[in-house]
Order: C-alpha cells, then structure tokens, then sequence
C-alpha cells in the first residue's frame, strides 16, 4: 500500500474515532441505501436537490466518456447516475459529496486491492475513479437488486432454506475470503448483499418472489479496515453489531463481521430482525443476553466503556448477569425484552439453529469463524 494510501486511511480512522459514540440506524433500501451500483429498480428523479454538495447533472451530459440516462438515487454518501459509455454497455457512477470523498477513496483502495487478488465474483467490481469539476466520480458494474428488496418482498415471511442456505455459503466463502487478505467488512446488513443478474424476482411456489440466478456479491466497502489499522470504534448498523464492538470491551476483529453474517442469516429464516432494537444499547445488550441464553464473559463486563460497564452484577457462573431494565426504561421495551424467545424456539431446524449458536457466541474468542462455519454439517444437509 502506498504511503499515500497509508496517510489516507489513518486519517479515516481518527474520524472513526471521533464519531465512536454515533449510532447508526437501519436504513430503507428505496431512498437511503449505500449501494453503489445500478438496479432494476430505478427513479426518474431530476437534478435538483436540497444538498448543494450534490453534483447538479444534465440527462445526456457526458461526464468525461460517460453519457448520462438517468438518476438513480440520492444518498448521504453522493449521487448514483445510470450511465452508459460511449457505444458501450451501461455503468452505476457514484457521484461523491464532498465531505465522503475520503471514505470513497478508501473503498476504491480496498476494491482494487482485491481486484489484484482476483476476488472481482466475490464484491462489487469498480472499474475507474476520476475528478470531474471537482467531483469524485467512481465507475460501478451493474448489479440486480439487494437481499434486504427480496426480503421486503415477503413481509415477514422467511426464504425457502434451499436459497438460505446458498446465500449463506457464498457469504462465508466471500467474507473469509476478505479475512484471508487481513480485511473487516464492518457492515454487513442485507442492504449490502446484491444479486448479480440485473433483472427482477420471479414468482414462485407459496407466492415466494425468488431471485433467477442465486449468485451473489457484496457492496460498500468504504468502512473496510486492515487488520493493522485500529479497531477501537464503534462500527456496524446496531442490528447487526457484534456485543465486543458495543461494549468497547476490546479491539474488535474478523469475528465482528460472523456476529453480522448471524444476523442476516437468522433473518433470512425468520423475515424479521433477530434483534429488534432502535432504542439503545441498554437494550441491544438485554436481548443478546436473552436471545443467545448466555451471560456475558467476566472479561468483556469488567472491560465494557462507558456506562455499561455499571449494568453488571456478576453471576453464580464464571460470566456477570446484565441488570435490567434500567430505571428510566419505557414499559413497551421491558415487554420487547421478557416476551423476547431465545434461539433455541425461534430457529427450528437443528442444524441450522446450532450453526448459529456457534457464531453468535458472546465471546469473540469462542466464536467460529468463516472457515469453520462453512465445515458446518449445515452446507453438507
């Protein structure tokens, strides 16, 4: 890595630093996801905005050799156009705000890097980055639409475990992969998983919409951190964060990203959230401890920053209990809490539900990794 690149990325994770105690919220796919690529699903929308950081576009301008068709979306990261090179196939441009570009550059350092190790099937391929009036513009394959889309399409109701377990498997295989090469997603969410083929679901038996093609890639790299780099902040959107990385226990690593891929697959078969909390940490730690049926290691409690290292009283066990609920606590999130089930009644089917069990441990270090998931006697069913 150049020393450019060194320079950049540690100036992104003092920002990190700066911003530890900023919660992220769940995001809706239709006018606020990060992806970067172009989908079927796409906007007329027009070039005005109320941001005057977003880049002002013109239908048919060319933005060096790339003629723009179309707006795609707005997010907090920049502006999505659909573009289509000069007698040529069409592309996803990224438009960046000014106050992103650095967290774009970062992802394009990790896009290409590995690109160069030939993982190009496994994430989103990013062909080019330029300046265009000030602007930092970069060139996306396009994709087909999210996870998170083809889960809004059944309202509560969990995939086929054929797809589940397809999905999976290419998450881990692609995830480890990333692993091998010392690299943390930091936020894996639904969101963040595309279908390859650009084109819509199929209806199905039981009236499920599936995908055409199974295959799958993954998005928004811009959080991605080396292994050498610092791992004291928060990351992650809430539903999907690892309780080490919440506690602020210890450095997290690799394993923040299982704790992740947990979640999505546990949503996959429930069609719903496993942990469905907005509210607060408090309770987000409540429910780990009541959905996993664990106590929280003596470790991380004695280590946790902040506030919640107060929320502990230690157990008859070798862990520390979480004290709940806290005394300003609403009465619908202590009913969310103690009508909460565990794992054991939510997830049904045995091979899975132990599959699970293994990579939701509390502990980072009891914790399989991608690897091992994937030796699972679940992907052998």
């Amino acid at each position: 890595m150049s020393s450019k690149e060194s320079r950049r990325r540690s100036n992104r994770r003092s920002n990190r630093k700066q911003k530890q105690y900023i919660f992220l919220k769940r995001q809706s796919f239709s006018s606020t996801t990060t992806s970067s690529v172009v989908t079927d699903d796409e906007s007329n929308g027009s070039s005005s905005s109320d941001d005057d950081q977003h880049y002002k576009y013109r239908r048919g301008e060319y933005i060096k050799e790339y003629k723009v068709k179309r707006h795609i979306f707005d997010g907090t990261f920049g502006r999505v156009l659909k573009v289509k090179r000069r007698n040529s196939k069409t592309y996803a441009m990224k438009v960046v705000r000014h106050n992103h570009v650095e967290s774009a550059q970062s992802e394009a350092d990790v896009l290409f890097h590995l690109k160069k190790k030939g993982l190009g099937r496994s994430f989103v391929e990013l062909y080019e980055c330029f300046h265009h009036r000030g602007y930092y513009c970069m060139i996306f394959e396009r994709l087909g639409p999210s996870l998170y889309e083809l889960m809004k399409f059944h309202k509560n109701q969990g995939l086929p475990m054929t797809l589940i377990r397809s999905i999976s498997k290419q998450l881990l295989k692609f995830i480890g992969q990333l692993h091998d090469l010392k690299i943390v997603h930091t936020d894996l969410k639904p969101e963040n998983i595309l279908f390859s083929k650009n084109y819509k679901f199929k209806k199905g038996q039981n009236d499920l919409y599936l995908p055409q093609d199974e295959r799958i890639k993954i998005i928004d790299l811009g959080g991605a951190v080396f292994d050498h780099e610092g791992h004291d902040c928060i990351i992650n959107t809430r539903q999907y964060r690892a309780p080490e990385v919440q506690l602020q226990c210890c450095e997290w690593d690799h394993k923040s990203d299982v704790w992740g891929i947990a979640c999505i697959i546990a949503e996959m078969y429930l069609g719903q959230l496993l942990f469905q909390t907005r509210k607060n940490e408090y309770e987000h730690m409540a429910l780990v401890e009541k959905i996993t049926d664990q106590n929280f290691p003596y470790w991380m409690a004695s280590n946790a920053r902040g506030s919640l290292k107060q929320q502990f009283t230690r157990s008859s066990t070798n862990g520390k209990y979480y004290i709940w609920p806290q005394e300003n606590t609403t009465k619908e999130s202590i009913a969310k809490v103690e009508n909460q089930k565990p794992l054991r009644e939510l997830i049904l089917d045995p091979l899975l539900r132990d599959l699970l069990q293994k990579m939701l441990e509390i502990s980072p270090e009891k914790r399989i990794s991608c690897h091992e998931a994937l030796h699972h006697k679940f992907f052998r069913h």
